[in-house]
């Protein structure tokens, strides 16, 4: 292959989070994230489990290894800050936000927010049991594009 069809083909493959109680994140996230048609594709008790949209996107879920488990998260720490997933529509946003809060999952601060740079962006944000920030946004499908040359 040459540089420019990697470049063409490449696409995000997963995102595994390392989690204090793996039930409770397994049980949040297939809750929340159902809506979006992640369902469980399989685990190994006590060791991780792992969800799919069926289509381009897997978030694996690990236990922390003991040792680690008195180190606390915090998202404007050193590592991931947060993790977004793209819907088509605004209104996929607001059928999110309510789901979210039929779950009695309250947005983090105002709720949804519109921002208007960057070719339009709507999102409605969220954490999971460990405090890890979720986006579920709509954008312009360039929203990230190169300038043209």
């Amino acid at each position: 292959m040459s540089p420019k069809e990697i470049e063409e083909t490449c696409t995000f493959s997963h995102i595994e989070l390392n989690v204090l109680d793996l039930e409770t994140s397994l049980e949040f996230y297939l809750k929340t994230l159902s809506p979006l048609g992640f369902r469980l594709a399989d685990k190994e008790n006590g060791e991780f489990a792992r969800l799919t949209n069926g289509k381009d996107f897997v978030i694996a879920l690990s236990s922390t290894e003991e040792r680690f488990q008195d180190l606390k998260y915090h998202r404007k720490a050193r590592g991931l800050g947060h993790f977004a997933i793209s819907v088509p529509t605004n209104k996929c946003v607001d059928e999110m936000e309510k789901h979210l809060l039929s779950l009695n999952i309250k947005p983090l601060g105002e709720g949804k927010i519109e921002l208007g740079y960057r070719r339009g962006y709507y999102c409605v944000l969220f954490e999971d049991p460990d405090r890890i920030m979720i986006e579920i946004v709509c954008h312009d499908p360039f929203y990230f594009s190169y300038d043209s040359e």
